[in-house]
């Protein structure tokens, strides 16, 4: 029997990668996308938070097809920026966004130190297919008003709903509910953060809540 004729490159396309197709990161396109963001990220770390207007303006290159970018404080890690960013996002050290397919994150979402975002992953049964390289990428999608303590990690095709707060440590594997605190690992819903009080009562009268700071 002959063999077949086989070129990875045709497994290979950005697109590949962001529709969820099993996918070889060998050619061309992939491999100039991946160093073009390498380089824009390591001038963006060098800043070490000195240069606000350059970092956003690095960003801005890095992510290109995002509405905005997030406050961030390096250092960042991410590969091919398909991101997307409501307004007032912030993600605070050491973030790591494996953006292989989408991640998108709504409007004033808060990332804290040492999270991680993982849209890729490889195959579970087929050792053959790992050793050649082969690998499957599902987006993440996060909504508005979003808190992630610090070293949570969320999985590939994870759904998390408006106004979340994923706990500390937390590894999140599958989608979580609007309004929901997530504890653990893996993580579960615990409570529903509509029925517990606002923590405003704690201040003293007539102190501005938000959008009244200096």
């Amino acid at each position: 029997m002959a063999r077949m004729s086989f070129d990875p490159r045709t497994y290979s396309t950005l697109a590949d990668l962001r529709a969820g197709r099993w996918y070889l990161p060998a050619s061309e396109e992939v491999a100039a996308r991946h160093d073009e963001v390498a380089r824009l990220l390591r001038e963006f770390n060098a800043l070490g938070n000195t240069e606000p207007a350059r970092a956003e303006g690095l960003l801005r290159k890095i992510m290109p097809d995002s509405p905005h970018v997030p406050e961030t404080f390096a250092p960042l890690f991410l590969e091919y920026g398909h991101l997307s960013f409501g307004e007032g996002c912030f993600l605070n050290v050491n973030t790591v966004l494996l953006d292989v397919a989408d991640i998108s994150f709504g409007a004033r979402t808060l990332v804290g130190p040492g999270c991680q975002f993982i849209t890729v992953g490889h195959p579970l049964h087929d050792v053959e297919m790992r050793h050649g390289g082969w690998e499957q990428a599902r987006p993440i999608t996060v909504g508005d008003d979003c808190w992630f303590g610090a070293g949570v990690i969320v999985m590939p095709g994870v759904r998390i709903g408006d106004r979340c707060v994923i706990g500390a440590g937390a590894l999140v594997t599958k989608d979580i509910p609007d309004d929901s605190l997530a504890l653990g690992s893996p993580a579960r819903v615990v409570r529903t953060l509509t029925d517990g009080e606002l923590e405003r009562s704690q201040l003293p009268d007539g102190v501005p809540v938000a959008g009244q700071h200096v």
